[in-house]
């Protein structure tokens, strides 16, 4: 019979094991079919959807509000028609709220929800990217879009 000695390094193994899975197991999503009428497209890369600011994740667009010149400003608010566009011609449109470990929504340092946008199978990142209107994103530096 093993000693209660033997048993602590494996006890607190196991331990371990459990609070990295905690650490480090990936975000859940809450996905949930919307109406396009419900999203107010506050940017190319922020929504509100029931009076909550959403982050759409995987890109990023030009900024209108605080943008640093007038081509900036133009190419984001060509970027939030686009996805006006996109919106109002969808038929099947999901927001995929990112959940932590606990089941909140996750949110950015603006206090933005993080979301992903899908409009009739497709995540809106695959069709703004390509088109120019965004880059692909995930935290970081951010490009400038006034060309220096």
């Amino acid at each position: 019979m093993r000693s209660r000695s033997t048993f602590r390094p494996i006890i607190l193994t196991g331990l371990l094991g459990l609070a990295i899975y905690g650490v480090l197991k990936p975000d859940a999503t809450n996905r949930a079919s919307v109406s396009a009428t419900d999203i107010y497209v506050v940017d190319g890369d922020t929504l509100r959807f029931d009076d909550e600011p959403i982050r759409l994740t995987g890109f990023n667009t030009p900024e209108t509000r605080r943008a640093e010149c007038d081509s900036e400003r133009d190419a984001g608010f060509a970027a939030k028609e686009r996805l006006q566009e996109l919106l109002s011609n969808a038929v099947e449109i999901y927001l995929e709220v990112r959940l932590n470990s606990s089941g909140v929504p996750v949110r950015d340092k603006y206090r933005r929800q993080i979301a992903r946008l899908i409009l009739d199978g497709t995540d809106v990142a695959d069709i703004l990217i390509p088109e120019g209107h965004a880059e692909s994103y995930d935290g970081g530096a951010r490009r400038n879009w006034c060309g220096s």
